[in-house]
């Protein structure tokens, strides 16, 4: 399972941190700003500490009883913790910083052991045996959850890709009211809040512990963390603190799809963009933080390629989004990666050569090296890639539309697309017929509410 070195590695760092301690919080008014600190102790030396600063609060969340935020900041400090838990691995969990009931520690036991698998995979960690880690809070009482009306108003996190920018402009051309929640936005980002109308989002700003890179670079475990269960709790502290009764995500069908099987479980980059995850945090968040709140993915029933047709419709936003996590600094495509790859194949069968130069800076099937990638999305390479990226599936039926708009132009293929249609997709029709099938496909399963799952029936009705 592991190799020699890196099973000694991980041992001798669960020997050296026994025990991993979320000590505090702290919660700080700052002007027209709400500072939250988390500490983390692993003894015998290390330390580490998050800040997080929701800005432009508004004064009415200090109406909220001390103990009910109290709650929701302790709860996000303990997502976070998972960021630092992993440079030692440590058996043993122990939580200072809040209460937490029995019933709540086995729920967050699974969260770690299923949000991190791609983190063990990676590091070939035996994370099965029933020993591998214990969590333990010194307090077992059930903090207060909020249990006031909230106003009839939608959050929806915007982090600049394609899938909230779809979501944020089908609730406003619905009218339906709703705010963005932006944490450390990017460019991308910015742009698409106030494409949807939202001149006013909610800011979050995070900072992790730069010690953490340091240990990386020593030697220390890395490795994927649960990021948008993070999400998820940082916008119960919002939903309250801003008034919001919804946090609507944007999580299509692709995320429930695994990546590789690791001593027989699935790992899954998306877990916590899974519709699991998604189930299991609404009931998490009605019965111990949020009672009137909902959690809950617009675009669940979708395909990547559902919500690429439905997307065409609005072109103003083509020149708008990004999804590339390398170039985020740039706010570019690299046209590299298999984020990239993803988003373009299955944008590509429905707009125009301009509009496609409009979205991506150009066409990476001009390429070579997208040959590998698209292998990789198609289920040719060692495992699906480690990215949010369609189902393997969903790829091939992008590819077989990607030919069949190219060959209605009457030139040649770019390089790449004739990879794809030599060499991935089989001439028997079973390529057609998938993607016939994707396309018409709604019956996954949802958590939507009524009311707006008629408004994503309208905005992906042809």
């Amino acid at each position: 399972m592991q190799t020699q070195e890196a099973s000694g590695n991980l041992e001798r760092l669960r020997g050296q941190y026994p025990v991993f301690f979320y000590d505090s919080f702290s919660i700080d008014p700052s002007g027209s700003s709400l500072r939250l600190q988390f500490d983390y102790r692993v003894p015998p030396e290390l330390s580490f500490t998050t800040h997080i600063v929701l800005e432009h609060v508004p004064d009415n969340w200090r109406q909220v009883p001390a103990p009910v935020i109290e709650n929701l900041v302790f709860h996000l400090g303990l997502i976070e913790s998972f960021s630092y838990w992993k440079a030692t691995c440590s058996p043993s969990i122990v939580i200072n910083a809040g209460p937490l009931s029995a019933e709540q520690i086995a729920w967050w036991n699974d969260l770690l052991l299923h949000g991190m698998r791609e983190f063990f995979y990676i590091n070939k960690i035996d994370f099965t045996t029933a020993d591998f880690v214990t969590l333990a809070a010194r307090d077992r009482r059930i903090a207060p959850a909020y249990d006031q009306p909230l106003s009839a108003r939608s959050l929806i996190p915007i982090g600049g890709g394609r899938d909230s920018a779809f979501t944020g402009r089908v609730f406003q051309q619905a009218t339906k009211p709703f705010g963005c929640m932006l944490l450390n936005p990017i460019p991308a980002a910015r742009r698409i809040a106030s494409a949807v109308g939202c001149d006013h989002p909610v800011i979050v700003q995070r900072t992790l512990d730069a010690r953490l890179l340091q240990l990386n670079q020593a030697g220390y475990l890395n490795g994927h963390t649960p990021f948008s269960a993070v999400l998820a709790f940082l916008s119960a502290v919002c939903l309250v603190v801003y008034d919001y009764s919804n946090t609507v995500i944007a999580n299509e069908r692709s995320s429930d799809e695994s990546n590789t099987i690791f001593l027989g479980k699935q790992i899954n980059h998306q877990y916590s963009k899974s519709f699991a995850f998604e189930e299991r945090f609404d009931r998490y968040l009605q019965k111990y933080l949020v009672k009137n709140a909902r959690y809950f993915s617009f675009v669940r029933p979708l395909y990547e390629l559902q919500i690429g047709r439905a997307f065409t419709r609005y072109p103003d936003m083509f020149s708008l989004f990004r999804s590339c996590n390398r170039n985020q600094k740039t706010d570019s495509w690299c046209g590299a990666c298999p984020k990239c790859l993803s988003v373009f194949i299955t944008s590509y069968p429905f707009v125009s050569g301009d509009d496609l130069i409009r979205m991506f800076g150009s066409d990476f099937f001009e390429s070579e090296t997208s040959i590998s990638i698209i292998r990789q999305l198609a289920g040719l390479g060692e495992h699906k890639p480690f990215e949010c990226v369609t189902t393997f599936d969903e790829a091939i039926a992008s590819l077989y539309l990607c030919v069949a708009r190219g060959e209605k132009t009457g030139k040649p293929l770019p390089v790449a697309l004739e990879y794809a249609r030599q060499s991935i997709l089989k001439p028997d029709g079973t390529a057609a017929a998938l993607a016939a099938r994707i396309l018409s496909n709604d019956d996954h399963p949802h958590r939507i509410p009524a009311e707006f799952e008629k408004l994503l029936q309208a905005a992906v009705r042809e």
